[in-house]
């Protein structure tokens, strides 16, 4: 792949991933939030994940830069995570009645797996030069 969406030079598709994926993130992150009542387990692994992941998206801007291998890799592995992760909180939020939760980690899955491809093209890229 050498464009993001067949449009935008892969480089500068992974900026939009960045923020495009930090969007999702805060959303899926404030709907839960919005919907449980008490600071449980759900909401401390969702916040610790969120964070790593937010981290990951700022290394894989960095990268764009740096053309550094490891930067982008973080966010391969982050993001692979958070798919365990996001599939738990989808089967709570429907079990506890969260729809809103569930339709925005639904979205969150569906779209990662398309930047999880775009990043991992990226990431080729880089480890071919």
């Amino acid at each position: 792949m050498e464009k993001f969406c067949f449009v935008v030079p892969l480089k500068w598709g992974m900026l939009i991933i960045a923020i495009l994926d930090t969007i999702l993130d805060i959303l899926g992150f404030v709907f839960l939030y919005l919907e449980v009542e008490e600071w449980n387990s759900v909401l401390k692994v969702n916040t610790l994940f969120f964070l790593l992941h937010l981290l990951g998206c700022i290394l894989l801007v960095v990268s764009i830069w740096t053309n550094t291998i490891e930067y982008a890799f973080s966010y391969l592995i982050t993001g692979a995570v958070r798919f365990g992760i996001i599939a738990w909180f989808i089967v709570d939020a429907f079990i506890d009645g969260w729809v809103l939760v569930g339709i925005i980690h639904t979205i969150i899955v569906v779209f990662g797996i398309f930047f999880l491809f775009c990043v991992d093209c990226w990431y080729s890229k880089l480890k071919n030069k």
